[in-house]
């Protein structure tokens, strides 16, 4: 029996499993908030005309490409298509911003249900220290 033929390897064991329904839950987030901006962002767009805002004037053209872009094959396509789309840098100016604020929002949401129902902070092996207060040294 040599020296090195009894060692094992341990097989790694996380500390906590994740639930499938948190990734669930982040799943449906990636689908979910997308949608919600773009949504509001085209109903901020109709309700931006509707009220006249000065913003609204600036972003109302169309996106326009080099023509260059209209004379390849492939891309002419969707060169034309972008083109043909109204209002889009207002629609993809605030569909941005909005993707921002519901994402911020969902997260913390999410970190909060996260923290109410998820594993513990701490385990045994990485406790916080303990707070010592330690005397003023004086000579």
């Amino acid at each position: 029996m040599g020296k090195y033929t009894n060692i094992r390897k341990k097989e790694f064991v996380a500390p906590h499993k994740i639930h499938p329904v948190w990734r669930g839950i982040g799943f449906l987030m990636m689908l979910i908030v997308p949608v919600m901006s773009w949504v509001s962002a085209l109903l901020l767009v109709q309700i931006g005309f509707q009220q006249r805002w000065a913003l609204m004037g600036e972003l109302s053209g169309t996106i326009r490409f080099p023509d260059i872009l209209y004379q390849l094959p492939y891309i002419s396509g969707f060169a034309n298509w972008v083109s043909s789309i109204p209002a889009l840098p207002a629609k993809l100016l605030f569909f941005v911003l909005i993707l921002m604020v519901f994402s911020g929002v969902m997260s913390v949401v999410y970190g909060i249900i996260w923290r109410m129902f998820g594993p513990p902070r701490y385990t045994s092996i990485d406790a916080p220290a303990p707070r010592v207060q330690a005397k003023r040294y004086k000579r």
